[in-house]
């Protein structure tokens, strides 16, 4: 990038998006996020805030992304991923952006962190196990009271949602996947950011920091996880999978992103594994691996099983299977709830 081009590409930042302009100067400001031209939240020393009464003009965030586009040789693209010295850019226009253009902005350090600096800031540290983000992710005595459903149930979906505990959803067409995902999604702590990523937007996200994309204008659900995880996201909600998606998904719920759900047609939470292995296979990087590597994979990505199906004018959760791993090629799962429980599984 020249000089003149660098400059031009500044005085764009400068002119179109004005209102951001106080954090990309502030040094503790890490990223910015636009979820919509009236909807700006940012990361400032790891803590994440709305910032009140910032609103970008839509036609000049437009503009923005456009001159950005033709300053990194970049086609004009619905999905736009973007440099700057200093900034690492990812954006997306309407309508694959469904509340409006979005963009989101990596600030880099600008000075150099050694190893002194980790160290005088309390990284090195030693903390107590209770403050681990993992503490709480065994609950024996809640999965026991599961076989009798009722307020075991919600509190269940509560406490996955609260610590960050992977699921696969699994059902037919009108088995209320949808509604039970919204239902899901509301028990998100306030202050995670949520993407969530469509075929048609159907989902009803109410978090304060989320941004919704759905499949348009040639682009596939697997290009936009690919830019979900340009954009900062806490939590990935897949309204369904379908094919080879599923890999990166998998990769993504592996390396940072818990706490996140896909959504996918079985027949029952038993079958559900099978089917995640014949959506991961229809990626190259899915057919590479081996049959014991991808049930390993499988069985230490999502830890529970939900199925639902529509039963008479009931939709909703009938089973609930907990993955506890895989051995000699064998998934080892064990039923949690089913409605129609035989008797010896409140004995299990």
């Amino acid at each position: 990038m020249t000089r003149l081009t660098y400059d031009y590409a500044i005085e764009v930042l400068n002119d179109y998006l004005g209102p951001l302009q106080p954090m990309l100067a502030d040094p503790d400001v890490q990223e910015i996020m636009v979820n919509r031209p009236d909807t700006v939240f940012v990361e400032r020393q790891g803590a994440i805030s709305r910032v009140a009464g910032c609103e970008l003009d839509p036609d000049a965030l437009d503009r923005a992304i456009t001159i950005l586009a033709n300053v990194n040789a970049k086609e004009q693209t619905p999905l736009l991923d973007a440099r700057l010295p200093g900034l690492r850019i990812a954006a997306a226009r309407k309508p694959v952006a469904i509340h409006g253009d979005m963009m989101s902005i990596r600030k880099h350090a600008r000075h150099r962190i050694g190893l002194a600096d980790y160290e005088q800031s309390g990284a090195f540290e030693v903390l107590p196990a209770s403050l681990s983000r993992t503490a709480g992710r065994n609950n024996p005595g809640l999965l026991a009271r599961l076989p009798a459903g009722g307020t075991a149930l919600r509190e269940f979906f509560e406490w996955v949602m609260r610590e960050r505990i992977n699921v696969a959803f699994s059902g037919g067409t009108s088995s209320g996947k949808t509604t039970l995902l919204n239902a899901m999604i509301d028990c998100i702590p306030a202050d995670d950011r949520v993407i969530t990523i469509e075929d048609t937007a159907e989902l009803q996200v109410h978090a304060p920091n989320y941004a919704g994309f759905e499949t348009n204008l040639g682009l596939t659900i697997r290009d936009l996880v690919r830019f979900a995880l340009r954009i900062r996201p806490d939590r990935i909600i897949v309204g369904e999978v379908r094919g080879a998606e599923a890999f990166d998904l998998m990769e993504a719920l592996n390396t940072g992103h818990p706490g996140s759900i896909v959504s996918f047609h079985a027949d029952s939470s038993g079958t559900a594994p099978a089917r995640l292995e014949s959506l991961i296979r229809m990626s190259d990087e899915g057919r590479l691996l081996s049959i014991d590597d991808l049930r390993q994979k499988i069985a230490s990505t999502f830890r529970f099983l939900v199925h639902a199906e529509r039963q008479g004018a009931v939709r909703g959760p009938v089973e609930i299977r907990e993955v506890l791993g895989a051995e000699n090629g064998r998934y080892q799962t064990r039923l949690l709830f089913s409605r129609f429980a035989p008797e010896e599984l409140f004995h299990a």
